[in-house]
């Protein structure tokens, strides 16, 4: 056999053993860099479902300490022409944040007397004496607390018709009950303003449940509200457990969930994206190490003919 067939034949043994090498690390290091991707969404899931979590805590915090500082106002016990303006100044202080939808005050039986909103109506005499609110408000021993009802659709004042969260808190006249403050925190609302800010991507799903997995909120599907939430993520019965946080990664998607925790509710907050944005962030990595393989794969085939066509050069 000759030097140059011998030669060449080296050289295309190195040519190929060189590109499945390069092949073999191209798919590897691509399958360690998709895991790594996927780990940290996952990660960042897991850290923005906690953060809105957190903030929707935060402003239930908040609103409710608001509303039993109105509960206490000697005017809540007057039920005088005060009474209308205190709660006219307690609804304008938080128009702006279209979060609000008003305030009643109801008498000793649940009947409302005195009804502040947003659209500046006084819808009065209804009755809420079987809401959660009004019976957790008659067996309170003293003013001062708040508490944060179930989602229920609001009966009256310019949140009719709508699901609200009530705030209550109840109203004494010389250690006797005398009636309950309600505000109405308006869900949707809510949910838009605290849980659309924060997104790993706009394709992302977030719903809102509540202990019992019904959905109180979804931005990507309105009609799901009511139903449960394991009938549109099944993936998530065996792991998600109300008062717990996790996250889990399912073939086309990638969930993370934690609670909310509100009184005696404990609410859960679920986001889900699609395991294609893990796809298109991977999509880049892929592309530059096909280059890398594509020069070196070019480098080598450079030298081999160079170094070919030295030799053939020194044996004449």
């Amino acid at each position: 056999m000759s030097w140059r067939a011998l030669s060449t034949r080296l050289w295309l043994f190195g040519l190929l053993l060189v590109a499945g090498l390069g092949v073999t690390f191209y798919l590897a290091l691509g399958r360690i860099a998709k895991s790594s991707i996927t780990q940290q969404l996952l990660h960042q899931e897991q850290i923005i479902a906690r953060a809105e979590a957190s903030n929707i805590m935060s402003f239930f915090q908040a609103f409710g300490d608001s509303t039993a500082v109105l509960a206490q106002l000697h005017s809540m016990e007057r039920k005088d022409a005060v009474t209308a303006q205190d709660m006219d100044a307690f609804v304008e202080q938080w128009r702006d944040s279209d979060l609000v939808g008003g305030v009643v005050l109801t008498d000793r039986h649940g009947v409302v007397l005195f009804n502040s909103n947003v659209l500046g109506t006084r819808d009065v005499g209804k009755s809420l004496r079987d809401r959660d609110y009004f019976v957790w408000a008659k067996s309170q021993p003293k003013e001062g607390e708040y508490f944060i009802g179930t989602p229920v659709v609001s009966r009256t004042g310019a949140s009719k018709g709508q699901v609200i969260v009530p705030v209550a808190s109840p109203v004494y006249q010389n250690g006797v009950f005398t009636g309950v403050v309600v505000a109405s925190v308006k869900l949707n609302s809510l949910t838009k303003h605290h849980l659309e800010l924060m997104r790993v991507s706009d394709q992302e799903d977030v719903y809102l449940t509540n202990q019992s997995g019904e959905i109180l909120y979804s931005n990507s599907a309105p009609d799901s509200v009511g139903s449960n939430i394991f009938e549109f993520l099944p993936g998530l019965k065996d792991t998600l457990k109300p008062a717990e946080e996790g996250n889990l990664q399912t073939k086309a998607h990638l969930k993370a969930y934690s609670p909310i925790s509100l009184g005696s509710q404990n609410w859960s907050l679920v986001t889900v994206s699609s395991v294609r944005d893990v796809v298109s962030l991977t999509t880049s990595v892929y592309v530059r190490l096909a280059i890398m393989l594509l020069l070196v794969f070019l480098t080598i085939l450079l030298f081999g003919i160079v170094t070919s066509r030295e030799m053939e050069r020194k044996l004449k």
